[in-house]
């Protein structure tokens, strides 16, 4: 938490020095390609996604190209009778699935007709300024995101904050402080020659954007902002969930085989250790999971009271809370439109369960498991998401054993797991 925290101060109160790269682009807008894989994805989601990009291909600003794996016949029927067709808008279907999203980013590249191309995932709304800044980009161009719609659930609420959150300090400030900003999986403008000499993005990558921006890092090639981007965010937490279990399997699966490839890139020392270190993210995250968890055996099997290294790490502990909550307030100041201090509260019981659900991906990356890939649903499904009530369960016996115990230091630790848990569960629904 200390070394997270101290990144993100950093990040938020550090001197800006690269302000210019948050608008370098060319000087005239050309055709963008706009290339979008889709799976299964509801008839509803499509339609929508058509008709916002239709009176951009009617005004030859972007040729949108969609291409679509779906197993379910009867459902892409559906979908092909409501698609806008155009001259300049394509719904592709793929019948073999080779690469998954990969190879369908490969193939609608392959497909596309101008210089540049934009990748762009099945819920993003970019307005057409951007659209002509990513036209014109020369190089790698990333439009962060900004969360424009949301049900008006606590959960829906706290997760657009925790992702906007995200978009601030990842981006607009990583960006603003001369760091690397990695390209989004939906939001980023490439010249077509460029992702062509990389060789287009691997099949066997599960975290195509982290993996593109090694490459581009290989390169010397530092990617840069061009405005915000609308994009919809996971309405419930078992969709969250499932969405950074993947990013959590993919990017440690990208820092493990290509994390050295960053220590020859031709950057600066600084600039490498950060790109290293915002790779690593998941993993941090985990190994406060594992210490949640390992409350458990602690709690019966020592006997632990608060001594002065407790205090100590007790008071680390605070110091973290104190200069991530500066950090959140001045996001909250930036942007204005959540409801601080409760959505700060709902943010860290969610994180708090995350650390622990996000675990057996991030192991399971390190050790070489595939694990099946996913769809974040856009669906508004209710369901419980099931870790939360084995996490309920391990902390709410631990936490009893700690009393038994009479084992302080492990009832603190179960303690934090257990009232994120019950909150989720009566709360966040």
């Amino acid at each position: 938490m200390l070394i997270a925290s101290l990144y993100h101060t950093v990040l938020v109160y550090g001197r800006s020095i690269a302000t210019a790269r948050l608008s370098h682009h060319g000087e005239e807008s050309e055709l963008l390609s706009v290339i979008t894989p889709i799976k299964d994805e509801p008839v509803e989601v499509v339609e929508r996604y058509g008709r916002h990009f239709l009176k951009f291909t009617e005004a030859s600003l972007v040729e949108c190209i969609v291409v679509a794996d779906y197993t379910n016949v009867e459902l892409f029927q559906e979908v092909l009778k409501v698609f806008p067709f155009s001259s300049l808008s394509f719904l592709v279907r793929r019948f073999n699935g080779v690469g998954g999203r990969n190879g369908a980013i490969n193939d609608g590249v392959r497909f596309s007709a101008s210089e540049t191309v934009a990748l762009l995932d099945i819920d993003a709304y970019p307005s057409e300024a951007v659209l002509k800044s990513m036209a014109s980009c020369d190089g790698v161009c990333i439009a962060r995101w900004r969360v424009c719609e949301w049900s008006l659930t606590r959960v829906s609420k706290t997760i657009a904050f925790m992702t906007e959150y995200g978009s601030w300090l990842y981006y607009k400030l990583k960006s603003s402080r001369g760091f690397f900003i990695y390209p989004l999986g939906s939001g980023t403008a490439i010249k077509k020659k460029l992702f062509e000499e990389i060789g287009g993005l691997r099949l066997d990558v599960l975290q195509d954007d982290m993996w593109l921006g090694i490459q581009l890092l290989r390169k010397g090639v530092e990617p840069v902002l061009v405005g915000e981007m609308c994009v919809g965010v996971p309405q419930t937490l078992a969709a969250f969930f499932i969405q950074q279990r993947r990013w959590a399997y993919g990017t440690t699966d990208v820092l493990k085989r290509f994390g050295k490839h960053i220590l020859k890139a031709p950057t600066g020392a600084v600039q490498k250790l950060e790109a290293l270190f915002y790779l690593s993210q998941p993993l941090v995250s985990s190994i406060a999971g594992l210490g949640f968890l390992l409350a458990l055996p602690a709690s019966f099997l020592e006997v632990q009271r608060f001594g002065v290294l407790e205090v100590m790490l007790l008071a680390i502990f605070i110091f973290s809370t104190i200069l991530e909550t500066f950090c959140t307030k001045r996001f909250s100041k930036d942007v204005r439109r959540y409801d601080p201090p409760y959505v700060y509260g709902r943010s860290s019981a969610i994180a708090t369960l995350l650390s622990i659900g996000i675990l057996p991906y991030v192991v399971a990356a390190l050790i070489g498991v595939k694990i099946p890939y996913r769809v974040t649903p856009k669906s508004e499904d209710s369901a419980t998401e099931p870790t939360i009530i084995i996490i309920l369960l391990l902390s709410a016996t631990s936490f009893a054993l700690s009393i038994i115990r009479r084992n302080a230091v492990s009832l603190l630790v179960s303690a934090m797991p257990l009232a994120a848990s019950l909150y989720a569960l009566m709360r966040l629904k």
